[in-house]
């Protein structure tokens, strides 16, 4: 009952939301963050030939009216030239290319292609058009990003909040009929947080792709609150236990480093707030473990199992308070292959099963849920229960064509971003959660927008 009064609650405030922030001309204010934040079980089933119709692809249809009403220049390939068109936007166009190629291999075999054309038009070309047309301003993104900050805090208690009382609210969203991943997994006693992400490592990763859209904004406004949103941001990636993001924070921080090693005063600023974070953060870690068992396996046993990651050898079940049943494991197939690392080791073998089998076209997609997807394992070739690397998601999907458009697109994001030291280090951090799961396409193509109007207001100068 308490679910059905939360969907109603929520879908009419998001119902609202949406006529007066149309009326307002602020629509791409709400649309960004539900085309991150909403859950793709929430909207209406059609069955299995077709795809979801998600409450965010409704959002889609109203961006792109409203993208048509408010645009500030048209889009038109009337007189166009290839000479004339920046190479940045040409590799762009190859990623469209060299993906519904790849996908029109099966369209008459199965429907999840058809489904994918589908997405790659709808979700990311006419959304890149759109966005081109609207062409918002500095002042308009940098608020866009301060948006995104503030509804990310939210995900970040929420997540935190799952994980310690197993208590999860936006489950009340599952409205569709057909099974849509969303993941509930006890690690060290505790739920991994997952919020409206499905899996806790596509939470983590938006933990990390977020973090440095805070950075930027505390470094724009210098509010103390933007620091608690850090704060807040890597207690959350605690809880989605997710270990492969955990080692991404110190190479986010070596990065701004890097990047700050010529400005004296903002490298020590930096250096003093990345300090009082992570003192406050172990002190209240600490005073959690002092007080409370489980939150002190939860917490000690999570600092193990990073080293484990990086060669100790720490029984992560010992130490396990009354009725926790030890450290947990995702799956059962899975949980065979010993440590996250090894078991993207594993996945790694498919990519070699693939070029042997369909290596321009791969075996379509999904072909996971079809069992046709193998890797090498207990000294024989067997079928893999997931997916958690984004290179192995394009080639035993779409093959080394697909392989070939998703890196056309990543080398476009970074052609646009190479003047802006934010802009890159967004990029680098995408790149780098393509190591531990699938390829978050909608953060892909928001950056690529971001970048894409850093780059036209360059160039217009």
């Amino acid at each position: 009952m308490l679910n059905t009064i939360f969907m109603i609650i929520f879908s009419l405030g998001l119902l609202v939301a949406n006529i007066i922030c149309f009326a307002r001309k602020k629509y791409l204010y709400l649309f960004i963050p539900c085309m991150l934040f909403l859950p793709g079980y929430y909207g209406i089933d059609f069955g299995d030939t077709f795809p979801i119709l998600t409450v965010t692809r409704m959002m889609f249809i109203v961006f792109y009216i409203y993208a048509l009403v408010n645009r500030r220049r048209d889009f038109t390939l009337t007189g166009l030239q290839i000479k004339s068109i920046p190479k940045e936007y040409l590799l762009l166009g190859g990623y469209f290319v060299f993906r519904i190629i790849s996908n029109l291999r099966y369209l008459g075999t199965y429907s999840e292609a058809a489904k994918a054309i589908f997405i790659i038009i709808f979700e990311q070309l006419l959304f890149l058009i759109a966005f081109y047309m609207l062409a918002p301003t500095k002042d308009e993104i940098d608020k866009l990003l301060i948006i995104l900050v503030r509804v990310a805090t939210v995900f970040f208690v929420i997540g935190i909040f799952e994980s310690v009382t197993f208590v999860r609210p936006f489950d009340a969203l599952y409205t569709v009929g057909k099974e849509v991943i969303n993941e509930h997994y006890v690690r060290l006693g505790l739920l991994r947080a997952t919020t409206t992400f499905g899996m806790p490592g596509l939470y983590a990763n938006m933990c990390v792709l977020i973090l440095p859209i805070i950075i930027y904004v505390y470094n724009m406004y210098h509010k103390k609150r933007y620091l608690a949103s850090i704060w807040l941001c890597i207690l959350a990636l605690i809880h989605t236990g997710s270990r492969a993001d955990y080692f991404y924070l110190p190479i986010i921080l070596g990065l701004y480093v890097l990047f700050l090693l010529k400005e004296k005063g903002k490298l020590i600023l930096f250096i003093r707030n990345t300090a009082i974070i992570v003192v406050t953060l172990f002190l209240f870690i600490g005073t959690n473990c002092a007080g409370n068992p489980y939150f002190r396996y939860f917490y000690i046993g999570t600092g193990k199992s990073i080293l484990n990651e990086v060669g100790f050898d720490f029984d992560l079940n010992e130490g396990a308070p009354e009725g926790i049943d030890g450290y947990g494991a995702n799956d059962k197939a899975a949980s065979s292959i010993q440590g996250g690392t090894g078991s993207r080791k594993v996945q790694l073998t498919s990519i070699g099963y693939t070029l042997q089998q369909s290596p321009l076209f791969g075996f379509g997609a999904g072909a996971l849920d079809r069992k046709e997807l193998k890797c090498y394992f207990a000294g024989e070739w067997r079928p893999y229960p997931a997916i958690d690397v984004g290179i192995v998601e394009a080639v035993t999907y779409e093959g080394i064509l697909g392989l070939i458009g998703v890196t056309l697109a990543i080398v476009s994001m970074f052609l646009l971003a190479r003047s802006n030291k934010d802009r890159l280090i967004l990029g680098i951090v995408y790149l780098l959660t393509t190591l531990n799961t699938v390829n978050m396409y909608a953060f892909l193509f928001l950056f690529i927008v971001l970048f894409m109007n850093d780059y036209e207001r360059r160039t217009s100068l």
